[in-house]
């Protein structure tokens, strides 16, 4: 048997127990996989000064660490590998003081570690916490993990959350301008003290489902790997086939000068960050040597190379007193300087000194940023941050190829412009409307002439074209732009724009596969024929708006706005559009659900919790265990309420 599968039907055996006897199963567990020197059983640990934990459920130590049983004296602190808090359901409270207990173990004294010449060895105990199961959804376990860690020191966190069958909270690494490359890990005592890596640490949730155990098991032994090198331990690679690749990442860390995680200032999330072009190093014959991009740091800056050119053969000069914690890290297509103690100013002095101390030249790079003004509102709007940001972020948990990327932004960029143009034909048709009323109402441009009503300013003119151009919009949208849109996520609404035989046909179809969407498409029938039913009127039959009648009343003249289908043209236009607004985020949404990766679904935020500078209406979510998953239904109720 695959020892990924061997795991995965161990595990049923934790799975299925209960306290107390959970410390037993998940004892055995652990042990099973282990060899020497290590051993696994319940205890507590204490160090050499007389200071000592509360008892864990499991304590991995190595041979010399006491009774491999019952740990009744106590694991010395220098065998003490790993620590697992253990409960049969995880609350945040349960959180907070399991979090507490994995600190004092981790404050523990031990001795330094040996030297290996050049073999690394850590003696950082690494921390566990375990439930069976979770009184709340991940992402609130994750929450108060931040809380907590804000409150305590990076090596006194907790490594891993895991819940049996469910998922993990841990943490990743990520080098600038990748994405994530793998776990973090606790590094060695004193290993960042006179460096700054230049690396993101990511809090993620892994929604390993019933292999969560080959996932707390790999993580484990990619820490035994450095706390006891040549012991006899399985491969991290075979333990993990069969484990979900898929992350939702949530908050991100950054060492700074003092070897302390600290998160990374808000400003500089990819949401709102847009770093600086990089800057060209040429040879006198003008071709590309490289180019250098500086990154702001915690309390300093990274430099970024791409090219051929060796980086710490330009670090140089910045000046010995910038390069005394340099160091260079060499990633597949990049050279990433250490984080210095540098600022942009510094940079743009190192450039200054390349470009008169070398043979080398530095010029700008030639491309652009094209930045270019869409709407004078912003992502505080829900119409922009739902339907543009949010929507967006959804695309990019389901596509990680960029020409399926690209298709998509394609179909819902005619979808959403035309939305855009649908909006402005709308609000100008609005504006005139309300503004001639009151005109007209005041007497500024209408007045009662003997037997006859006088009216010095029509609008009738400019209402149809509003209406022509709201109407072709609205269609384009919701027939072109959306039928696209559904295709390219392996759905057909084609049905939605025929006749009701065919309309019958396709609904049938699509509810055999998704009767939820069926169920909405039924119910946007009526309010799309409204719609597709008007512009067929207007491209085929010549229909116009009626014009603006006039009526006198007790001795004033009151304007009558034109009908369509016995309602007032301008209610009519806001109906319409609404409805679009809703069709286009939720089947948009609900499509893209469809084919998120497995194990993630989607969740909607609740108006009152939602950002104020981004009130995105979804989020992912784990399919199982994470916040309620959100699921289509039809509504009439408005856009923003939604």
């Amino acid at each position: 048997m695959e020892l990924a599968q061997e795991i995965r039907n161990v595990a049923d055996q934790v799975f299925s127990s209960r306290e107390p006897a959970l410390a037993q199963a998940l004892n055995g567990f652990i042990g099973r996989f282990l060899g020497w020197p290590f051993r696994v059983g319940p205890g507590f640990a204490r160090d050499r000064n007389g200071d000592r934990t509360e008892a864990f459920a499991c304590v991995v130590h190595t041979e010399s660490g006491g009774s491999a049983t019952t740990g009744a004296e106590g694991f010395a602190a220098d065998s003490v590998a790993a620590v697992v808090d253990a409960c049969e359901e995880l609350d945040v409270e349960k959180l907070r003081a399991a979090y507490r207990r994995i600190a004092a173990a981790k404050r523990l004294t031990k001795s330094p570690a040996p030297d290996l010449k050049g073999v690394p060895i850590t003696t950082v105990t690494l921390g566990i916490i375990f439930g069976l199961r979770s009184a709340a959804p991940l992402e609130v376990l994750a929450e108060e993990l931040e809380h907590l860690n804000a409150e305590s020191p990076g090596r006194e966190w907790a490594d891993m959350i895991v819940i049996a069958s469910t998922g993990a909270i841990h943490y990743g690494v990520q080098f600038p301008g990748e994405g994530i490359s793998g776990d973090f890990l606790p590094p060695a005592a004193g290993a960042v003290k006179s460096y700054t890596p230049p690396i993101y640490v990511i809090m993620i949730i892994r929604p390993t489902g019933d292999y969560t155990l080959n996932k707390m098991m790999a993580f484990l032994v990619a820490h035994l790997v450095f706390f006891s090198p040549g012991g006899k331990l399985p491969s991290s690679v075979d333990i993990l086939k069969g484990v979900s690749p898929h992350v939702l990442t949530l908050s991100g860390y950054q060492y700074n000068r003092l070897g302390e995680l600290k998160p990374v200032p808000r400003q500089f999330y990819n949401d709102r960050y847009l770093a600086p072009l990089p800057v060209r190093v040429e040879d006198q014959q003008g071709n590309l040597l490289c180019t250098l991009r500086f990154l702001p740091w915690q309390d300093g800056g990274v430099i970024i190379l791409r090219g051929k050119l060796p980086l710490d053969g330009l670090l140089v000069f910045l000046g010995a007193e910038a390069l005394k914690r340099g160091g260079i890290v060499k990633r597949p297509d990049a050279q990433i300087s250490y984080a210095l103690p540098i600022t942009d100013a510094n940079f743009r002095e190192m450039l200054a000194k390349i470009q008169r101390q070398s043979n080398m030249i530095v010029r700008p790079d030639q491309m652009k940023w094209v930045v270019k003004k869409v709407a004078d509102e912003g992502t505080q709007l829900p119409f922009v941050a739902r339907l543009l940001i949010g929507i967006l972020g959804l695309r990019d948990a389901v596509f990680s190829v960029d020409a399926a990327r690209d298709t998509f932004d394609k179909s819902y960029d005619l979808a959403t412009m035309s939305l855009f143009s649908a909006r402005e034909s709308a609000t100008r048709l609005a504006d005139m409307w309300s503004t001639h009323v009151r005109k007209v109402a005041a007497g500024e441009i209408a007045r009662v002439k003997g037997q006859s009503i006088q009216i010095d300013e029509s609008i009738d003119k400019e209402l149809r074209q509003h209406m022509e151009a709201f109407l072709n919009a609205a269609t384009r949208a919701l027939k072109q732009g959306m039928q696209a849109v559904a295709k390219d996520l392996q759905v057909n609404i084609e049905f939605l724009f025929q006749k009701q035989r065919p309309f019958d046909a396709g609904l049938a179809v699509l509810k055999k596969v998704d009767p939820a969407l069926a169920e909405y498409v039924r119910n946007t029938r009526e309010w799309s024929q409204r719609l597709l039913e008007r512009r067929n009127a207007l491209e085929h039959e010549g229909w116009a708006l009626p014009p603006v009648t006039y009526v006198q009343k007790d001795g004033d003249v009151e304007a009558v706005e034109p009908l369509i289908d016995d309602q007032p043209a301008s209610e009519f236009v806001a109906t319409i559009f609404d409805r679009m607004v809703c069709f286009v985020e939720e089947v948009t949404a609900h499509c893209l659900q469809r084919q998120m990766p497995a194990g993630i679904t989607i969740t909607e935020v609740a108006l009152a919790d939602r950002e104020p500078e981004v009130p995105e209406r979804f989020r992912v979510t784990l399919a199982k265990g994470g916040m309620p998953a959100w699921r289509i239904v039809f509504h009439e109720s408005p856009f923003e309420d939604r």
